[in-house]
């Protein structure tokens, strides 16, 4: 799920959370405190891969939410210790303190020098040729519904090309059935193509057995000709996921730098004074089984974009991509 949809996403959810949680507990500064850390300490999925010492955090910050004498201090002291998860899923918005520990910023890119032509469609994608021969894709969210007819009629219009270059450098995710979903416009049968695997115990290395995450032939259109896939730092959690299910369906070459390492589906919840947080349950794991949260997805060819480049009109990672659709290795 992407940061964009988080806070949305928050309010949509909690509804269901009382049965989750459990039964409310008392208005009070610690048990408000107490509620999250235990939600985390029961549910969160990376307390291990993080290597956090999560009964140290709460020893360090209960004590000033006990000592709280404003809302905004037991939201500050909640959110002091999220933010030692270092993880862009978990959220807090409590009065006026809200959270999303580190953003990343927004990679160097540029399509116009190399595109013959640009359409936009809904769902934030565009489209173009850059050669009679080679098509380019930008998805830039995996957000919303309703959009992925959007998949279809890009390559409707870039019918004939023999291959298609897909962005994704700056997709910060969204609802992972439609990154899979548009997969699915570049499958030829439905495949395995990533693993996931949920909390299931008290214990912090309590996991359920992985879950086959597939991708199946859909959609209008389908593409089966070679596809160079652009991927960056900025590249993050559903768009992960997008990166995997290409990878694993073969005729796809990945170009550009290391995805975020940015995964797990984030659930919502929402106390009793309406502060609400998120956080994920699950992790995600390759085909071999390894995870990459904090790690990200490496490319099969590493090419890095400067500003300064960029400023020159000069796309290094999309201008590899297009020598490699000629076929010049």
């Amino acid at each position: 799920m992407s940061r964009r949809t988080a806070v949305a996403v928050l309010m949509v959810l909690c509804a269901a959370c009382g049965a989750i949680v459990g039964p409310d507990l008392a208005n009070t500064p610690v048990a408000l405190f107490d509620q999250v850390w235990n939600d985390f300490d029961l549910h969160y999925s990376f307390f291990v891969v993080k290597q956090v010492n999560w009964d140290s955090l709460g020893a360090v910050y209960r004590p000033f939410a006990a000592a709280a004498k404003s809302d905004d201090a037991v939201a500050s002291a909640i959110a002091g210790m999220l933010s030692n998860l270092h993880d862009d899923h978990v959220l807090f918005r409590g009065n006026r303190v809200g959270t999303s520990v580190h953003g990343i910023a927004i990679d160097p890119t540029i399509t116009g020098p190399y595109l013959q032509s640009e359409s936009s469609l809904a769902g934030g994608m565009t489209y173009g040729r850059i050669a009679p021969s080679i098509g380019y894709i930008q998805i830039s969210t995996f957000e919303g519904t309703g959009w992925l007819s959007s998949v279809d009629s890009a390559l409707s219009a870039l019918n004939g090309v023999n291959a298609i270059i897909i962005d994704v450098r700056n997709n910060d995710g969204g609802f992972l059935e439609n990154a899979t979903s548009a997969a699915g416009r570049f499958a030829v049968q439905t495949t395995t193509v990533a693993y996931v695997r949920y909390r299931s115990g008290p214990a912090h290395s309590d996991f359920a057995a992985p879950i086959a995450q597939q991708v199946t032939p859909t959609g209008s259109q389908r593409f089966l000709g070679d596809v160079y896939l652009l991927t960056g730092r900025n590249t993050i959690s559903a768009a992960e996921l997008f990166v995997l299910s290409m990878r694993a369906l073969g005729h796809t070459t990945v170009v550009g730098d290391t995805t975020a390492g940015e995964t797990g589906s984030p659930f919502a919840r929402e106390l009793q004074n309406g502060w609400t947080y998120q956080f994920p349950e699950s992790i995600e794991l390759r085909l071999d089984g390894t995870e990459f949260e904090d790690i990200g997805l490496a490319p099969d060819i590493t090419v890095q974009n400067t500003f300064r480049a960029i400023e020159g009109g000069l796309d290094s990672q999309l201008a590899r991509a297009v020598v490699l659709a000629q076929g010049i290795r």
